[in-house]
């Protein structure tokens, strides 16, 4: 269950990087690309493949990019959108990692995915917390519907939940 206080710095970091920004189905990029394939096949993509490392070296800038400042990841969960098992907020990183701004964002290709195949996220398959950070929260997405009904992930959801995929009302595609 999601704790607002343990780590709200780092679980903000990343619900913006994938809930805000202009971007537009040209824009995808092999990143995205790689979530369209684990959405296809319901396969993660190992960490193996994925070439996921940790580098706990101190000498790194505050620009150094890591698992929570990416918009595929789930950082209250320690996962990741493409890679399977438990990844390193803080030291993690992986080939497909994709900084906020970069590409789309995953709520759209989720969207994008879900237009060509016709298939909505099974409610597991869409990190659905019950009550989500101020801002970030079914209310607060374009996919949501005041029927209480998502877009993208099958299921009745309230105004305060939340989710891996949401996206702020004014960002990302048209829907």
């Amino acid at each position: 269950m999601y704790d607002h206080d343990s780590n709200d710095g780092e679980v903000k970091e990343s619900a913006v990087a994938k809930s805000t920004g202009d971007q537009d189905e040209k824009n995808m990029l092999m990143q995205d690309a790689a979530l369209f394939r684990v959405l296809s096949s319901g396969k993660k993509i190992s960490k193996e493949e994925a070439e996921y490392r940790e580098d706990q070296r101190k000498d790194s800038g505050p620009d150094k990019p890591v698992c929570r400042k990416c918009k595929f990841n789930l950082a209250d969960e320690k996962k990741c959108h493409i890679v399977e098992g438990e990844i390193n907020n803080e030291y993690g990183i992986s080939k497909f990692f994709s900084a906020k701004g970069e590409g789309m964002l995953p709520g759209d290709i989720v969207w994008n995915f879900i237009k060509k195949t016709g298939r909505k996220l099974k409610y597991e398959e869409g990190y659905v917390i019950e009550i989500g950070a101020d801002g970030f929260q079914c209310k607060d997405c374009k996919f949501y519907m005041y029927s209480g009904n998502c877009l993208l992930i099958r299921g009745k959801f309230r105004p305060e939940m939340s989710c891996g995929f949401i996206v702020k009302i004014g960002n990302g595609m048209d829907v």
